[in-house]
């Protein structure tokens, strides 16, 4: 199975990349030259993308502005332009699979509210206006799925990190290994659309994974609270 990984260069692609290598051949591209990066190519140059596609499978799209304090106009080039890009050029490729990072940060009102847990199907309230272009590329995730037959899954992650090291992480932090099993198994899915929460169990999480577990069969490994005893010892 080919798949392309867009923002190959990223932080959370690094973290990804070699849990994915062993299973699947990987295409990279970023907007930035890079040791192991096939194809330099900007996710708003939809042309560009589509010859990049050729022979692809599936799409693992990690590209984006992530500041949650991003302006608009940091913004609106990556996290809504480029994504309309990559759903269109992987429609007009035949690329029948796209697996957005979506991000925590589409329910953060929540989190601001203390109102937990925040389950998958709950009404969207972003906490900024990142959050919200997020929450507009899983409408247009749903729209392709719905339109076009792709099969299109959207995981809100929560921080990926090789360990949790604060409080913060101590609730949303997500493996290498537990973001690989998930991606693995949304890659190898046969469901049409779904939005999941993209954390390890860790014993205080604040997001339901339960349809995680039921329709892809996520079982996170790992446990925020292991490294915190690992850490926390004299």
């Amino acid at each position: 199975m080919r798949v392309m990984i867009t923002g190959a260069g990223g932080d959370v692609a690094a973290r990804l990349i070699p849990g994915l290598s062993d299973g699947f051949e990987l295409r990279l591209i970023d907007i930035r030259p890079g040791e192991r990066i096939d194809h330099c190519i900007d996710i708003c140059d939809t042309t560009a993308l589509v010859g990049a596609l050729d022979g692809v499978d599936a799409i693992v799209h990690l590209a984006g502005e992530r500041q949650v304090s991003a302006s608009w106009e940091e913004l609106r080039g990556p996290n809504v332009d480029g994504l309309v890009s990559v759903f269109e050029a992987a429609r007009q490729a035949g690329v029948p699979k796209v697996v957005f990072a979506s991000t925590n940060h589409v329910m953060g009102m929540y989190d601001r509210d203390h109102e937990w847990p925040v389950d998958p199907a709950q009404p969207v309230r972003p906490d900024s206006l990142y959050g919200a272009t997020k929450a507009f590329g899983e409408a247009a995730g749903r729209y392709y799925s719905d339109a076009f037959g792709m099969s299109v899954l959207c995981l809100r992650i929560g921080w990926v990190l090789d360990r949790p090291h604060n409080e913060q992480a101590r609730m949303m932090w997500l493996s290498p290994g537990d973001l690989t099993q998930l991606v693995t198994r949304c890659l190898r899915s046969d469901i049409a659309f779904g939005i999941y929460y993209a954390v390890s169990a860790n014993t205080n999480r604040r997001w339901s994974i339960e349809n995680a577990h039921r329709d892809l069969g996520y079982e996170p490994a790992d446990n925020s609270e292991d490294y915190f005893a690992d850490v926390s010892r004299p």
